[in-house]
């Protein structure tokens, strides 16, 4: 299997939506995301300036993503990685972990400081983002409330 990584086209991305709706629908996330909602997530991402978007591609396909987007903090300039996803059948094959590379490598080519995200405190997720060298914050939780 011989996988690229190269930044991909606002086409390729929204063509890409099936990825985030078949790869959260896996454990562990089990989200049933509508092609729709999918869609307007990854045009959320792609219309943000400075958007990085890098595509994993076999064969001409895009397999996999991942898109970061520029968030400075007090740490300085950095990248929040917003979305991570490959589908199904090419996940736990080393591609997310060499996808995560490749954004690291683009963000210093870029002077970005550090790359941050948003994940599940426990499990295999986060396991997979500490075994590539991501901790946990010991200040920062996330709050969330459901709108009526």
């Amino acid at each position: 299997m011989s996988v690229h990584f190269r930044a991909i086209t606002p086409d390729e991305a929204i063509d890409s939506a099936q990825i985030i709706v078949q790869a959260y629908a896996e454990p562990p996330w089990f989200e049933q995301w509508s092609t729709e909602n999918a869609v307007a997530r990854i045009n959320e991402l792609i219309t943000t300036p400075g958007c990085l978007t890098i595509g994993a591609v076999l064969d001409d396909s895009v397999i996999g993503f991942g898109f970061a987007l520029p968030h400075t903090t007090v740490n300085g300039r950095g990248l929040v990685l917003a979305e991570i996803a490959f589908l199904p059948r090419y996940q736990r094959k080393g591609l997310g972990s060499a996808l995560l590379k490749r954004i690291e490598h683009e963000a210093r080519n870029a002077n970005y400081l550090h790359v941050w995200l948003v994940s599940q405190r426990a499990g295999g997720v986060a396991d997979y983002y500490n075994g590539n060298g991501y901790t946990q914050s010991s200040k920062l939780g996330i709050y969330t409330k459901l709108l009526e």
